[in-house]
């Protein structure tokens, strides 16, 4: 049996985590989300045989050709025989017991592998111990990559693991035949959990590209479809050869117009269950984050998350725009990064860095001080990026390798059709939103304003990826930024009207927060104000709300009164939602 001993006390570090499940290392990042791609093949499983070979338990399930074992032992766990070689492969390893390992087989001309593990009850803490390749050391080891202290495979309910997630060489390139996997939990009180396995390959073990399909559940009023196909078709360009698929609309209960912390955002993206076609991202369309958040603006579901699984806490991406699709597109590529399996280059609040040898690192006190200065700034990995695009071979390697997109098998091919339908009961699909008209217009105010072309130091920091996975605390880090005459310098920002509505915001709540005395009364007082003014921006009104739900809850409920009857309805539902605390 393998003692969970890097678990113990989990437990206690989850629930006193304001992030609970969907940090993306928990323990040093959030989470992440999706793509796919093949040839238009159809791939049938007969239960029984399991093809050629002796029964023996060291031959675990596996995809493709002979059966490897007796009965239930050859493809998909059901005993296949040989057949058409698919783009996507699907394990289902069913309810494992914890603290042994299991064997599964991974076929030749393999480019990654996903993992799904997912709890009966969606409280219990569970998590991947080892996973283990036929020859090297394990690629998860102790719920961290190796080597790692970041726990990024332990979580509430669901978790996901992949590989390869680093470039080492027991890691890449893939290792065909026998793996193993052994979960884990925190006190000895889960004794099983579901896995399934999914594993990318190609006719001759390389990459030939693939698309991503898109489900987008959009909250009502929180954008346009226009503005969303748009922020879609700049997010893919050039990324890591996976191109766009289908686009489909889907509408979202508007209780999440606002997603105020992280049980609520678990179950924003658990509410995928009814959707089919697999694998595919999920992308959630928000009006605003509550303060758990730290102002990120997009969170994943996890490193990696469950594109090829839906209805999980992992199954997807949540994202509020900000006005700016070109903007909005950078940081999507860096969510869709982590659902994928990528880490940060470099992580904000601890002594880590990603485990990929080609991505250059910033030390920490760099990172925390002067970020500008760090030499990882324009990778889509970093975690405070600023219009960032760039991606190592080694990072495109981890996005090629994962469940996200259709594949294409071979050179010159087509991209596969979804995976079969599952088996099992899900609820009744969503009836998808009709297509609006080109001049479509939404009640939230979110004008289009240019982040500037080159900012300084601290607008470099208002306006980068605040990313929820580093567990950072950015407006610290913009307040030390600005130095001794903060307040003035976030004060000029918050009422430049030229400005870009998602650095006023955030100056915003920095400006309250920094400020102290008579200046703190000014800054309240601004933020009355913009609170109530109907002129301001959207996301100007929801920072100035919640800066005096911070700071001075007494006049915040007084201006949440005002603020319930706007016309925009984010700034209303975070109104109604202040009223009553």
């Amino acid at each position: 049996m393998l003692a969970p001993t890097a678990f113990r006390g989990l437990s206690a570090c989850l629930r006193a985590s304001s992030a609970g499940v969907v940090r993306s290392s928990f323990f040093a990042a959030i989470a992440l989300v999706a793509l796919a791609a093949c040839g238009p093949t159809t791939r049938t499983e007969t239960p029984g045989t399991g093809g050629e070979g002796g029964e023996t338990w060291t031959a675990g399930p596996g995809v493709g050709g002979a059966g490897a074992g007796g009965a239930g032992a050859g493809g998909s766990g059901a005993g296949a025989g040989p057949s058409e070689l698919q783009s996507l492969e699907h394990i289902d390893l069913g309810d494992l017991a914890l603290n042994s390992l299991e064997p599964f087989e991974v076929p030749d001309r393999a480019l990654g592998l996903t993992v799904a593990v997912g709890a009966a009850n969606v409280n219990d803490v569970v998590g991947i111990s080892r996973l283990r390749p036929p020859s090297g050391e394990p690629v998860i080891f102790n719920y961290a990559m190796p080597n790692k202290s970041n726990l990024a495979f332990a979580s509430y309910g669901w978790v996901g693991g992949a590989n390869p997630q680093s470039d080492a060489p027991n890691a890449w390139p893939m290792q065909q035949g026998q793996w193993r996997i052994s979960l884990g939990d925190d006190d000895g009180s889960v004794k099983s959990a579901h896995v399934d396995v999914w594993i990318r390959r190609t006719k001759d073990g390389l990459f030939h590209g693939g698309v991503v399909d898109v489900n987008v559940f959009l909250a009502p009023n929180s954008t346009t479809q226009n503005y969303v196909n748009q922020v879609l078709s700049d997010m893919f360009v050039d990324y890591a050869g996976l191109g766009l698929g289908k686009v489909t609309f889907l509408p979202l209960d508007a209780s999440f117009t606002t997603v105020d912390d992280f049980n609520e955002y678990r179950n924003l993206l658990a509410s995928s269950a009814g959707v089919v076609d697999a694998p595919a991202l999920n992308l959630f369309v928000i009006g605003s984050f509550g303060s758990e958040f730290g102002q990120a603006i997009g969170v994943a579901g996890g490193i990696p998350g469950s594109p090829a699984l839906h209805g999980t806490t992992m199954s997807g991406v949540a994202y509020m725009p900000s006005g700016n699709p070109e903007y909005d597109a950078t940081v999507l590529r860096h969510e869709v990064g982590h659902l994928a399996g990528l880490f940060h280059t470099t992580e904000f609040s601890i002594e880590e860095t990603d485990p990929l040898s080609d991505t250059v690192e910033c030390p920490t006190s760099v990172m925390q001080s002067n970020p500008e200065n760090c030499p990882d700034t324009t990778n889509t990995m970093f975690p405070i990026a600023y219009g960032a695009l760039d991606l190592t071979e080694a990072q495109k390697r981890v996005l090629q390798g994962s469940a996200l997109y259709r594949g294409i098998l071979e050179e010159g091919g087509e991209p596969a059709p979804p995976l079969p339908p599952s088996n099992k009961k899900v609820a009744a699909p969503p009836s998808p939103l009709a297509p609006e008209p080109p001049f479509a217009i939404v009640a939230t105010r979110r004008p289009n304003k240019p982040l500037p072309a080159k900012p300084g130091a601290l607008e470099r920091v208002l306006g980068a990826v605040w990313c929820a996975h580093g567990k950072g605390d950015y407006e610290a880090l913009a307040i030390r930024i600005a130095g001794a005459a903060a307040p003035g310098k976030l004060r000029a920002l918050v009422v430049d009207g030229a400005a870009s509505e998602l650095i006023r915001a955030r100056a915003l709540g920095a400006y309250v927060r920094v400020s102290q005395g008579d200046e703190r009364a000014r800054a309240l007082e601004l933020a009355e104000t913009l609170a109530t003014q109907e002129s301001a921006s959207t996301d100007l009104r929801v920072s100035a709300l919640r800066s005096l739900a911070r700071f001075a809850p007494s006049q915040a409920r007084q201006s949440a009164a005002t603020a319930a009857q706007s016309g925009d309805p984010v700034v209303r539902s975070v109104a109604w939602t202040l009223r009553g605390k």
